[in-house]
């Protein structure tokens, strides 16, 4: 991710959460998930700033950019070449656009079909890079990454003290912990949550690599 390391991840994550784009998320897909808005969002005012897209469709990118973003983070995590994708997303809606703008009311199975929508679903769920493609586990790499997500497991539900979460942002997977002070007992329980999270997010995020 390219978020400069003075930004506040926090802050990343509320400014993006109001909006409502990261509606229906946990929080720690909200973390990876923000940080993409910011940067999707730095580029393509970038390339509007400099007349790199087209005066007519800006309005139609705006529309298709961030559910494509958040579509495609569900399908292959948060490492993609988002200034390729950008580039990408400007050709195709140019050579869309009135697809992307029709007003008529086709069906499927007598359900009405948002063209926008449907392009959406489309872009993301075809898009590919070399970033993407290189994330394809072997065997081997599939064994550490199994080893290294039940060390961690191990580590956060026998700590004595409270985790906030893993930053998974380099490979040793660096285990935060919190200020918060609980009994024994609270420090069981909440560890156990955030295990469980830990647990769906890697798992998540390893299924892209097979």
């Amino acid at each position: 991710m390219e978020y400069t390391e003075e930004d506040d991840i926090l802050e990343i994550v509320q400014r993006w959460d109001n909006t409502g784009l990261l509606y229906g998320l946990p929080m720690y897909e909200k973390q990876e998930l923000a940080p993409i808005f910011e940067n999707v969002t730095r580029i393509a005012l970038s390339k509007y700033s400099n007349k790199e897209v087209p005066r007519n469709i800006s309005d139609l990118m705006d529309s298709v950019m961030f559910p494509i973003c958040r579509r495609l983070y569900r399908r292959v995590g948060s490492d993609f070449d988002i200034e390729k994708m950008v580039n990408d997303l400007i050709k195709k809606v140019t050579e869309n656009q009135d697809m992307l703008t029709q007003t008529d009311d086709k069906t499927i199975k007598d359900k009405p079909v948002n063209p926008i929508v449907s392009f959406c679903i489309d872009f993301a769920d075809i898009y590919e890079d070399e970033i993407i493609n290189k994330k394809q586990f072997n065997s081997e790499e599939y064994t550490e990454r199994v080893d290294k997500i039940l060390d961690s497991l191990r580590t956060i539900l026998l700590n004595n003290e409270m985790v906030s979460f893993i930053d998974r942002t380099n490979s040793d997977w660096k285990i935060i912990l919190s200020d918060s002070k609980k009994s024994g007992k609270q420090t069981r329980y909440w560890n156990q949550k955030i295990a469980q999270e830990v647990l769906l997010s890697t798992l998540q995020d390893t299924n892209k690599g097979i």
